[in-house]
């Protein structure tokens, strides 16, 4: 707890204002003339101080000549002027090593000049209005010339002086104001000149901080709030936290550790301390030279502060209102009571080895401060407080034990002292032992792909038990641990496992508090059990004769092992009774012809598959066996004679002959119907090599898009939603390229209508076009839904040619939609009116960039490559939403390698691209920085002007795009870093967001779109575009 009190007070020292204090004796005389300079820090360790006087704003022709000595190693003093070597401009400087520690600095106007100012310095805050002010000594007929740092700022004429006093008016101040003001007469020499000094605060009035979002405290008898970092500069003869404890008379610094050595005290001397606070006479003396005492009721520096004291308090010139007894304040307005402890528990509790935090409230007159509350373990330990809130009626003390041990048991109590008198209150400290188990968990049950379990039966430790974590992972693996947490339950559940899996199991037990989670119990290893496979899919059931019916189906889609056989089982449908089932000879086999069933008969048939065990049944699927048709006729005869035999001999021929007809009609027709089927299945299969090297061929048929790749013999069937061609209305073209087109219709889907927009290709388009097209509806459907990608709808097949369906986007794509906002081409006159070049303001360009990254984040994580990322290629939907699109180009793996000839987008690839025709997600990066210079540029062509063989030649020679004329280094920085030479050195998507995203709360002009002079757009060249 030492170490920790001692860092606090290191932590203090580091953070305040420098203590230094700079003095002049205020004599007119050059002989007699003083400064000093005075560190009033604790360590002096390595200090340099310097006095030197300003030849910048006071030009000299001479250097100013006086001896500077260091009587004692915190002060410096200079003397020995001669001649006017005592006006003017002084500096006093800290240094350790080459580090800066502060300044200070003093001015001393002539005696005789012509000017004398009110107040040698004066501090105001940023947006205050200020007035300079200076009183006419000597009054000539002539103008008066205000400096700035030696510069011309302003003229006064005569004519304007009023009551022998010359005023510079400034409103709205900031830092930049700043610095050392002069008046004097045009002319006149510049020794006949008054100087002034102007200190602005970087914040506005009772703000500090970086962001000035921080109050400042309440700086009591003149003391100033620093803008930098919070603490109160105190005038000298003043001390504390809010400048609320007045010195010795006589004594000054930050602790009034120093004194004024002459028998009048501080009378005649001028302080100056660090800024913002100035310069000032001692607390108690006033005047030009320091010299006059403070007017009845007034006191402090400069004597500009009122007693105004209550209740018979007395006003002394040098710390302000002397109060009576039991009265307290600076106006002595309250009144003094005892400290009293505040609703503090009487047994309290914490848990072995964790941090525990006790607090300690109080009242009184005085508040109680810091450091009179305090803890205390009798007889032993004293706490002291980390840190201490005060409100208007109370103080709280917070404590603080980094790690509880069984020594921290007992009674402890909290004391508070102040002028008003003491308070304690004993409380009982409890440390308690985090319960852990005793015995391993228990398996109550299991299935394939879960465990239930019985957490524990006894424990050890302190209870009671607030909830119970379940910790597993499989064994002999390196996965983490996954975790189930339950509150006052007797069994646990573990979802989601992997069948015929073993699992290390252990539990851990939590009491109340912080720290309360004990150490981890025994461990015990569960296995799941094997599962059967899923059911069977598509199921179907087709009458071949009077006595057999062929069953179909397709594999589980969760095999859960290999599958040895099929079984299936049947029965009449409405019978009850022994149900009869036949099997397949191997799990390969998803055909079987059931035989030795009744004619006529509707029966039911379910199938299941078997691995090692059984696996679940498919729905039922019904058939009905046919009938034979003369089952209930049986011929008769009877001789009748002749002319009856010719009769039927007659019947038979008709029935035969049209029996023959019917047949011949019905094979042509079946002849039709297969070359139909064929031609249109060959319009429907397109070949072409993957990004694996595979032969891959595509049919596209009732909803499924099936990929067979050779030499492989299976397939991967992938199932997109389907659309039906009498729900899309086709309206108007909206996009055409060299393969393809695009068309805006009206769809309607699941029985909502919604706008689309319909992708298909041209006849005649080639084999490259059928790939990357059907190749793009393959990527569509592997990466769902997200609101950054154009999402697919639906597709639909149509006399063999696919149409894509995917959401509209009403504002085209991003490129288009950039180069329409330039306002100065479009609508000059509104440009030059609103002053803007672009319709579209730096958020909503930056919120642009934030989009795509965030789809291509989505992109990356599905390990796709989009290789084509490019402004043209992004769409922006409703509410201004950026949307990913065009994925024909796309490639989902990790690193893709480009062997076959297409076209490519060069003025967006990467080097190792452009070199090696190698794609990554990081090559996505590059194409970003591309599209991100696109943004700020409103849809410029990257690297207008140069060739592609250009290109090819300067990238890998460090050349790059340069920064456009309205943007921000940062945004610049970014596309640089996506621009670099090595892929693994340039930001992943999702730290690219995360930037952007700062960029937009930062609430700053990252993207100037103001009509600065000589503004100019980026080139656009199309047909650069192409290349």
């Amino acid at each position: 707890m030492l170490h920790l009190i001692c860092l606090l007070c290191l932590v203090d020292i580091s953070v305040a204002v420098m203590d230094l204090t700079m003095t002049s004796n205020g004599t007119t005389s050059a002989h007699h003339f003083r400064l000093s300079c005075i560190s009033g820090e604790r360590d002096t360790d390595g200090i340099q101080l310097s006095i030197t006087k300003d030849n910048s704003i006071v030009l000299r022709a001479d250097s100013p000549h006086f001896n500077v000595q260091r009587p004692q190693t915190k002060e410096v003093v200079a003397t020995g002027f001669t001649g006017f070597d005592h006006t003017g401009i002084f500096y006093c400087h800290s240094k350790r090593g080459s580090d800066q520690l502060g300044s200070i600095t003093l001015i001393n106007n002539y005696s005789k000049g012509h000017f004398k100012p009110v107040r040698v310095t004066l501090t105001a805050s940023k947006g205050d209005e200020v007035k300079l002010i200076m009183d006419v000594v000597k009054t000539q007929r002539r103008d008066i010339t205000w400096k700035f740092n030696g510069n011309y700022y302003y003229m006064t004429p005569i004519a304007d002086v009023q009551n022998h006093t010359a005023v510079l008016d400034m409103i709205k101040v900031d830092e930049s104001h700043t610095g050392i003001y002069s008046v004097g007469y045009v002319g006149d020499s510049a020794l006949y000149s008054a100087w002034i000094r102007l200190i602005v605060r970087g914040c506005p009035k009772n703000k500090w901080g970086s962001d000035c979002d921080k109050d400042c405290p309440e700086c009591l008898n003149g003391g100033v709030c620093h803008d930098k970092d919070g603490d109160c500069v105190c005038p000298p003869g003043f001390m504390g936290m809010r400048c609320e404890t007045a010195c010795r008379e006589g004594m000054f610094g930050r602790n009034c550790q120093e004194s004024c050595k002459s028998e009048n005290g501080c009378q005649g001397l001028s302080f100056c301390l660090t800024d913002p606070y100035g310069c000032s006479c001692a607390s108690g003396w006033h005047g030009d030279r320091c010299r006059k005492p403070c007017l009845e009721g007034m006191y402090g520096a400069d004597c500009l502060l009122s007693c105004n004291c209550k209740n018979k308090g007395k006003c002394n010139r040098f710390s302000g209102c002397q109060c009576p007894t039991g009265w307290r304040g600076q106006y002595c307005e309250k009144s003094d009571r005892a400290p009293e402890i505040l609703d503090m528990a009487s047994n309290l509790e914490g848990n072995l080895n964790s941090s525990h935090r006790i607090t300690c409230s109080a009242t009184g007159h005085p508040l109680p401060s810091h450091m009179s509350i305090e803890l205390r373990k009798l007889e032993s330990t004293v706490l002291k407080a980390s840190h201490t809130t005060m409100d208007s009626k109370k103080s709280t003390a917070h404590f603080e034990i980094p790690r509880l041990s069984a020594e921290h048991n007992g009674l402890w109590e909290c004391r508070v002292s102040t002028n008003g008198g003491q308070d304690t209150f004993k409380f009982t400290l409890t440390v308690k032992e985090p319960p852990y188990p005793s015995t391993a968990p228990k398996l109550l049950s299991r299935s394939s792909k879960q465990l239930v379990v019985k957490p524990v039966d006894t424990y050890k430790g302190d209870g009671p038990i607030i909830s119970t974590k379940l910790l597993y992972k499989p064994v002999d693996t390196e996965d983490s641990l996954s975790s189930v947490i339950v509150y006052g339950s007797d069994q646990i559940t573990l979802p989601n496992l992997k069948p015929s899996t073993k699992y290390q199991v252990r539990v851990q037990l939590a009491r109340p508090g912080d720290g309360g989670e004990g150490p981890l119990g025994p461990e015990a290893i569960m296995e799941t059990d094997c599962p059967g496979p899923s059911s069977p899919r598509n199921v179907q059931a087709d009458a071949l004769s009077i006595n057999a019916v062929r069953l179909q189906w397709q594999p589980p889609e969760d095999p859960n092992g290999g599958i040895v056989k099929y079984s299936i089982e049947y029965q009449p449908v409405g019978q009850s009774s022994f149900h009869p089932w036949v099997d397949t000879e191997d799990g390969n086999k998803t055909v079987k012809d059931v035989t030795s069933l009744n004619g006529s008969t509707l029966y039911q048939f379910r199938v299941r598959a078997f691995s090692k065990v059984p696996g679940k049944w498919s729905k039922f699927v019904q058939a009905r066996t046919r009938g034979d048709g003369f089952s209930n006729y049986i011929p008769t005869t009877q001789q009748v004679g002749r002319p009856m035999v010719e009769d039927h001999q007659l019947l038979w021929a008709v029935v035969g002959s049209v029996a023959v007809t019917c047949v011949t009609i019905l094979l042509a027709l079946l002849v039709l119907f297969y070359i139909r089927k064929s031609v249109l299945k060959r319009k429907r299969t397109f070949t072409y090599q993957s990004g694996s090297g595979e032969e891959t061929i595509l049919q596209f048929n009732s909803g499924t898009l099936t990929l067979t790749r050779r030499p492989k013999p299976s397939s991967e069937p992938l199932t997109y939603p389907i659309l039906e061609w009498e729900d899309i209305k086709f309206e108007d073209v909206i996009g055409e390229g060299n393969f393809g087109q695009v068309i805006k219709a009206m769809v309607k889907k699941d029985g909502i209508k919604m706008s689309a927009a319909i992708k298909m290709l041209k006849e005649f388009s080639s084999e490259n076009d059928h790939r990357d097209f059907a190749g793009e509806l393959e990527v569509l459907c592997k990466l769902g839904q997200h609101p950054n990608i154009i999402n697919l709808i639906g597709a639909c097949e149509n006399r063999g040619y696919l149409y894509i369906a995917i959401e509209y986007a009403p504002y085209g794509n991003l490129l288009d939609f950039l180069r329409k906002s330039r306002v100065l081409e479009t609508d000059p006159a509104f440009a030059k009116e609103h002053g803007t070049a672009s319709t579209l303001t730096s958020q909503q360009l930056l919120q642009f960039a934030a989009d795509v990254t965030t789809g291509m984040h989505y992109l990356s994580d599905k390990q796709f490559i989009h290789r084509d990322l490019a402004a043209r290629n992004v769409l922006v939907g409703d509410n201004l939403v950026a949307k990913i699109a065009d994925f024909g180009l796309s490639r989902g793996e990790e690193v893709y390698v480009k062997k076959t000839m297409g076209r490519l987008p060069v003025r967006w690839m990467a080097i190792e691209s452009l070199n090696y025709s190698v794609y990554t997600t990081k090559s996505d990066v590059w194409s970003f920085g591309v599209l991100l210079w696109e943004i700020v540029s409103l849809g410029g062509t990257p690297y207008c002007g140069m060739t592609c063989a250009e290109l090819y030649e300067k990238l890998p020679q460090g050349y790059r795009m340069e920064q456009p004329r309205n943007c921000d280094d940062e945004v610049y920085e970014l596309m640089r870093q996506c621009w670099r030479d090595r892929p693994y050195e340039r930001p992943p998507f999702s730290q690219i967001s995360v930037q952007l995203n700062r960029m937009q709360e930062a609430r700053k002009t990252y993207v100037n779109m103001a009509l600065f002079e000589n503004f100019t757009y980026a080139g656009i060249d199309a047909t650069a575009e192409e290349a």
